[in-house]
């Protein structure tokens, strides 16, 4: 996806805590220690994936400043990996974002599909949400012509 933003406010925008519950409504992260995002780093969260509701443990994976992001999320019923890659094009930036989301049982797996929404539509999601945030961002910075 193009985002009509800089690489710089495209990686701000997917790290400030205010954007949190827009960009991923399954998860519910609890604020991020000072360290966040540094690779290894850790977030606890309640998730909500269909009628799947879990305690998880959110870890940064890969953390390259306007480069690329990685995150695993992993819950008593599941297991997941998000991950971007952020491409100066054409005086924005190109996103591309790639999750995995697993359940560990048969039980866990009814539940997630029984939300009826699935992991294309919530990778969509954080990429328009991040589309649109980024781009409100890179305006507020412009300067008034």
């Amino acid at each position: 996806m193009f985002v009509n933003a800089s690489p710089r406010v495209v990686w701000a925008t997917l790290h400030d805590p205010a954007n949190a519950q827009a960009l991923f409504p399954q998860l519910r992260l609890e604020p991020p220690a000072p360290d966040w995002p540094a690779a290894a780093s850790t977030r606890r969260a309640e998730t909500r994936v269909g009628l799947l509701r879990d305690t998880a443990r959110v870890e940064s994976l890969e953390a390259r400043p306007q480069s690329s992001f990685a995150l695993r999320v992993t819950g008593a019923g599941f297991s997941g990996e998000f991950r971007w890659w952020f491409e100066p094009l054409a005086g924005g930036t190109r996103v591309v974002h790639v999750a995995t989301f697993d359940p560990h049982d048969r039980w866990a797996g009814i539940l997630m599909k029984l939300g009826r929404e699935s992991l294309t539509n919530r990778v969509e999601h954080h990429l328009r949400t991040l589309k649109e945030r980024a781009e409100a961002a890179e305006q507020r910075q412009q300067p008034p012509a």
